[in-house]
């Protein structure tokens, strides 16, 4: 049987794409948003649980938030 993914799983792996689709490394991407490297790749182990930081993510990508959510 298959497992559900959280939201927060889910917004990680898509932030990772994006990252990635974008041509950023995650060192790059890191900097220019205003986080910690450690920081990023927590979020995108462990998934991103703060709406804000997820609104933050969208608009920096300027993408709807449920793109990152879905």
């Amino acid at each position: 049987m298959m497992q559900k993914q959280s939201m927060s799983v889910i917004a990680g792996k898509n932030l990772k794409r994006l990252i990635k689709d974008n041509g950023y490394t995650q060192e790059n991407f890191a900097n220019e948003f205003g986080t910690d490297p450690a920081n990023l790749r927590k979020w995108i182990s462990h998934g991103i649980n703060k709406v804000s930081t997820i609104e933050q993510i969208a608009e920096f990508f300027d993408i709807n938030v449920l793109d990152i959510l879905l």
